[in-house]
């Protein structure tokens, strides 16, 4: 009798608990987070008045780099410099002299609005507010279970370092999570308004330029938008000619933190095989991380063959805006992954982006579902194990390859889907 009470009794907490977790407030899930951090490090600096290294870890978070929003700094006081030399745009003398700034010129206009130092706090707190309310956007709409799976990857290592330091990889995201927010293909302004985005996200840190992803699709709208994307990025990059050069140069290369074709072979070269008695010297600038490559997309394409030939309804990408940043997010991570050797790993917060696709998936067939849920893992395992990954033997790398490869392999079947269409694929009209 008392065994089938609490029987009852534990069913129906079960039920409300399932209950509070499909209603749909993931937005204000993933808001309050946000916010309960912001909240833990102004009352860190402010009420207890630690300073800018101890203020970080009182939430745990690994690394902390100074002067305050580093790379931040590095533009104020570089733009300050060239605005008291007095040269002109592109600056191609003040704004690489110091080798501490290896962004596009653009940025370098600040300084003709009198920016200096002394306004980076300011100038980053206008970069990062945008940006968390551009998260709590694209998350909202879903289940509180959904936001809380989100929060994961929202408040992971990876994207903090970002707000950290303040990256200007934070305004990329902002710009092209808004393009793709807003992208449509069947209203032509609004498609017009999403490219202007994309091309000034690309005028001032080049990433965006994978968001040519989009072509995927192979309708007139994304198209169009894709050359005109390219045609843009080559007018802009020949405009840079004396600048680029720079660039290239003061770019740092480096295997710490960082995520790329090359790291995992350059991990094993320097950390592993001179523990198993390997000498293998040489390994990450042979041919075979290129092979590799080679085969990773070889066999994303089989993937994707298979898939479509057997008429499989797994992964079909969302029309909407869903599909859009999916295909932003995924495109501009295994664009930096194959073509830039190492990108430190701040600029995983474009994993966001692919988040509303996932969750779709996981609302779909039970193939997609679990694929979605194996996508998720990885993407936490890449944010959160790049900081002292040797304790994890470098899984988060291997997780990166198998992201590229799976989200390649997507892309593949989305265009296989879009040029030959098949009654049931999802893209039939």
């Amino acid at each position: 009798m008392m065994m089938n009470f609490a029987g009852r009794h534990l069913g129906r907490i079960g039920s409300q608990a399932r209950a509070i977790l499909a209603r749909p407030y993931s937005g204000t899930i993933v808001g309050a987070a946000i916010g309960l951090v912001t909240l833990v490090l102004l009352t860190a600096a402010f009420v207890f008045g630690l300073d800018w290294s101890h203020t970080w870890r009182t939430i745990g978070f690994p690394g902390v780099a100074l002067p305050p929003f580093y790379d931040l700094h590095a533009i104020t006081s570089t733009a300050a410099q060239c605005a008291a030399d007095g040269e002109t745009y592109p600056y191609a003398d003040c704004g690489y002299r110091t080798g501490s700034y290896n962004y596009p010129p653009m940025w370098l206009l600040l300084g003709r609005l009198g920016m200096t130092a002394a306004e980076t706090a300011w100038l980053a707190i206008a970069i990062e507010l945008p940006a968390i309310v551009l998260v709590t956007i694209l998350l909202s709409g879903r289940s509180i279970a959904m936001g809380i799976v989100a929060l994961p990857m929202v408040l992971s290592p990876s994207t903090i370092l970002a707000f950290e330091r303040g990256n200007i990889d934070i305004v990329e995201w902002s710009l092209v999570c808004a393009a793709a927010l807003i992208y449509s293909e069947r209203r032509k302004a609004v498609a017009i308004a999403a490219a202007l985005l994309l091309s000034l996200a690309i005028a001032l840190k080049f990433f965006a330029l994978f968001c040519t992803s989009l072509i995927v699709r192979f309708n007139r709208t994304a198209i169009v938008v894709t050359i005109s994307l390219i045609a843009f990025t080559a007018l802009y990059l020949y405009s840079l000619v004396d600048v680029l050069p720079h660039i290239r140069r003061i770019s740092p290369v480096s295997p710490y933190i960082s995520y790329g074709y090359t790291i995992i072979f350059d991990r094993f070269e320097i950390l592993y095989a001179p523990r198993l008695g390997l000498n293998v010297a040489g390994l990450t600038k042979s041919w075979l991380p290129h092979a590799a490559v080679v085969l990773a997309l070889l066999l994303a394409a089989a993937i994707a063959a298979v898939a479509w030939s057997r008429r499989s309804e797994t992964c079909v990408l969302d029309r909407g805006r869903d599909g859009t940043a999916f295909l932003f997010g995924a495109g501009i991570y295994c664009g930096s992954f194959l073509l830039l050797g190492t990108n430190y790993t701040y600029r995983l917060i474009f994993f966001l982006l692919c988040l509303p696709q996932f969750f779709n998936w996981i609302a779909a067939d039970r193939v997609s579902r679990r694929l979605a849920q194996a996508l998720i893992a990885s993407c936490i395992i890449s944010m959160w194990l790049k900081f002292h990954p040797e304790k994890t033997f470098h899984i988060n790398q291997v997780s990166d390859w198998v992201l590229f490869i799976a989200m390649t392999a997507i892309m593949a079947l989305t265009a296989l889907r879009s040029l030959w269409p098949m009654r049931g694929d999802g893209l039939v009209k």
